[in-house]
């Protein structure tokens, strides 16, 4: 397998040394930016260190402040009791969270740990690997993860829960690895892009990289790592993951600055250029994270903050998989990014749960500063294509998990019904709902954080920190005062949705910048569901539902849509060959 040769590894580390010093955002060497990093990390351990876990709340938390308090030294003590309480406790079932968090502290906290602590760990990692993996994919290289170090680590062990003998679970579990690498660099990834699980994979990645013997598996990790890494990069924005994502929260969909997920932690820790929020929930992975300390090259640090100029983003992603899917399309995804802002959007089938499809996403210091539409699909037929369930009870299953599931107004979860098509800074948006259909209505968010806000000629033009946008709606809606944004809920079963943004720095005014977008009238026919317009910067586009996508006459042809390309890296899928890129 072709993953990252060192040669095309060498030559993207050259050519970021030979970028110009005001395109290299905030470190304007290699040495800055690993000593910025090492800083971050110590500040995260030590500040993670003197947290305490408050009994009833998540068990997880448990277990990663017990790490970094007996790593650190910092309140030892309490660290060496949270683990000890944490393996005697017969509840929860060691799951993948679990076994990968011991597995890992087994070995990075060594003779830390009393021999009596290691073998009851030992006891219960045996127990704990059963024929259960998880459904998605973080869940099953978690897995994998405890597996291979555990297999390592006690080769000549009783069996397994589930009948394999250490060794044999190791094997199968490199194995496992081997082939979601080679699938993420040829295919893209499934889970991708996730604000609420991302970490989980470079943890483990770096748990792997750090302890295991085999120099092919470290290697291999080593790189899959820089890449994981390097994709994020490319859509960060001053502290915020912008772009369109699988796996995220109901809870954090709707916020820029806080409560943001997990993972967006890790971002902060890598890249800077945001203070570390570590009083926010979850952020206990950190405290793994800041001890690992895995070091990316420093170039992922000068891909994450130099945006002294527009650019796009396109990605392919592993297509969709699932009991009721005999056919599953890749996701599409196209990102444009400037330095106050970025318009971001993705197409194809959906994910199982949690898909944020699409959104204009600008830089501010308040927290929310986000919008987009979306249709609240409810629908036990599309949750069947994915979870193995009955149709009586799929509804239930899912609710009892995620009971946002059910909100009429839920703001997470791409729609069958929706199809989403961008050009640059403007994306266009057209919904489809039959009469079947379990929502009958298209939602809008609008933050109160928007400085002003105008209706004109079926335009709705904001102003908000350094940035005009405006959205134009084929059908009017209703607006609803919410407790910190404004929902526009429009009622009808087709509509276009068009939104286009632009940085204030280049309009005269925001009078100016009303008047000309309401020169440009949309145009949307409901039968044959096209949508036509041209844009700001004089582009045309043109989007069928489900069907033709072109940009001023040429059409997208999305059979040749790369796995990535953007201006610091480029990669066609079915060769498991990344490249640099070089901006001109």
């Amino acid at each position: 397998m072709r993953l990252l040769p060192s040669l095309g590894l060498a030559t993207l580390f050259l050519l970021a040394s030979q970028l110009p010093s005001q395109a290299q955002g905030l470190y304007p060497d290699d040495a800055s930016y690993r000593t910025a990093f090492q800083e971050r990390c110590v500040e995260a351990r030590e500040t993670m260190a003197r947290q305490t876990w408050i009994p009833g709340t998540d068990s997880r938390m448990r277990i990663y402040l017990g790490v970094v308090k007996v790593a650190t030294g910092i309140d030892a003590a309490t660290g060496m009791k949270y683990l000890e309480d944490a393996v005697a406790d017969p509840q929860p079932f060691w799951g993948s969270f679990e076994t990968y968090a011991f597995m890992d502290a087994v070995l990075r906290l060594g003779d830390k740990l009393p021999p009596a602590l290691v073998e009851k760990i030992h006891a219960r990692l045996t127990a704990s690997f059963t024929d259960e993996f998880g459904f998605t994919d973080n869940h099953m290289l978690q897995y994998r993860t405890a597996r291979y170090l555990f297999g390592q680590t006690w080769p000549d062990g009783p069996v397994l829960a589930d009948g394999s003998t250490p060794a044999q679970s190791q094997r199968d579990a490199a194995a496992w690895i081997d082939r979601w690498i080679d699938s993420t660099v040829n295919r893209g990834m499934y889970e991708y892009d996730s604000p609420n699980y991302h970490h989980l994979y470079l943890l483990c990645f770096t748990s792997l990289y750090q302890y295991a013997k085999d120099e092919t598996v470290r290697q291999k990790s080593w790189m899959i790592l820089q890449v994981l890494l390097a994709e994020w990069a490319s859509e960060y924005l001053d502290g915020v993951w912008v772009g369109a994502h699988s796996r995220e929260k109901y809870d954090q969909v709707l916020h820029t600055r806080e409560h943001t997920g997990a993972a967006t932690q890790f971002g902060r820790l890598f890249f800077g250029g945001a203070p570390l929020r570590l009083d926010l929930a979850e952020s206990y992975y950190m405290a793994l994270g800041s001890i690992q300390a895995f070091e990316g090259l420093p170039l992922l640090g000068r891909i994450a903050t130099d945006r002294t100029r527009p650019f796009v983003l396109r990605e392919l992603k592993a297509p969709r998989r699932g009991p009721l899917i005999v056919y599953g399309e890749p996701t599409w995804k196209y990102t444009y990014v400037e330095p106050q802002f970025a318009v971001s959007s993705s197409w194809g089938d959906l994910p199982d749960v949690e898909n944020h499809r699409w959104d204009l996403t600008w830089v501010s210091p308040q927290d929310g500063a986000t919008c987009f539409f979306i249709n609240p699909s409810y629908s036990a037929k599309q949750l069947l294509r994915f979870f193995p369930s009955k149709l009586d009870e799929i509804l239930a299953d899912i609710v009892r998990q995620r009971p946002y599931y059910a909100d009429p107004n839920k703001w997470v979860e791409g729609s069958p019904y929706e199809d989403t098509f961008q050009h640059e800074n403007a994306v266009v948006t057209l919904f489809d709902l039959p009469a079947d259909a379990g929502r009958q209505h298209i939602n809008g968010f609008f933050p109160l954080i928007i400085a002003e806000r105008r209706e004109q000629e079926g335009w709705i033009l904001c102003r908000a920190d350094g940035i005009f946008f405006g959205v134009w709606t084929s059908v009017p809606g209703t607006w609803h005062r919410e407790k910190d944004h404004d929902r526009l809920t429009i009622v009808h079963p087709k509509t276009a949705v068009i939104l286009e943004a632009v940085a204030a720095k280049d309009e005269k005014d925001f009078d100016s910048f009303c008047a000309r977008m309401v020169k440009h009238k949309p145009g949307f026919d409901e039968m044959t569901m096209t949508a036509s317009y041209v844009t700001g910067r004089g582009h045309r586009i043109d989007f069928t539902h489900h069907g033709k996508r072109s940009v001023d006459g040429v059409a997208a042809n999305l059979a040749e849509w790369p796995l990535f390309e953007g201006p610091w890296m480029n990669a066609r899928r079915h060769t498991g060959v990344i490249t640099p890129a070089i901006r001109h």
